[in-house]
């Protein structure tokens, strides 16, 4: 063999093994179309999909939030102060009442005997009582009474729930005030010897 022959030999070997080993592309293989032309879209199958999700970390749960009792109910009693004062002078306004009521009903039963007291120290004459005095004295004496243990009662329910209560014995005082007035008017209103005497005074 020449050494053309042997130079052709050669250079055809070498053009051999080139077109057989084409360059190696350093590139890390592509997953997801990262070299796609523009516009190209591609998903993954199914499957893989599935095996991607199951493989995820399932995400951690919520903290539970404490435990909370009830809120109370706005204007619940326990939510409001204490009332030291009203308290006080609630319970000293009731003390009083109690003692008035009772007076006020003894009173009533003893009223002729107090308008007799009144008809001889202004020189009004003799007192005669009617027939339905003792009726009325009862009558008063039930009302008396019956006004007290509302007041009472009233009273209590607002000291519970830690309202105003003060006002309420001195509204059921005047109230008993003006009653006592309006049966002491009638007894003496319609009595014959303290209708003579207001005469008596008017002419002179």
């Amino acid at each position: 063999m020449t050494q053309d022959e042997a130079a052709r030999n050669g250079t055809q070997g070498q053009s051999a093994e080139g077109a057989a080993a084409p360059p190696r592309d350093e590139r890390p293989r592509p997953q997801y179309g990262e070299y796609a032309p523009e516009g190209w879209s591609w998903q993954p199958p199914a499957d893989d999909r599935t095996d991607a999700a199951a493989s995820a970390p399932a995400p951690p749960p919520p903290p539970a939030a404490p435990a909370r009792g009830p809120e109370p109910a706005t204007g619940d009693a326990t939510t409001r102060p204490p009332r030291t004062t009203d308290r006080f002078f609630t319970i000293l306004l009731l003390a009083l009442g109690a003692i008035g009521a009772w007076n006020t009903s003894v009173s009533l039963q003893q009223l002729p005997g107090a308008i007799q007291g009144v008809y001889t120290d202004q020189g009004v004459g003799t007192y005669t009582p009617q027939p339905w005095l003792p009726t009325l004295a009862l009558v008063g004496t039930v009302f008396m009474l019956a006004l007290y243990a509302a007041v009472l009662g009233w009273s209590i329910m607002r000291l519970r729930a830690r309202k105003l209560a003060f006002w309420v014995p001195l509204v059921g005082g005047a109230v008993a005030f003006l009653a006592t007035m309006v049966l002491t008017s009638i007894v003496f209103l319609t009595d014959p010897t303290f209708q003579s005497y207001l005469e008596q005074m008017t002419g002179s």
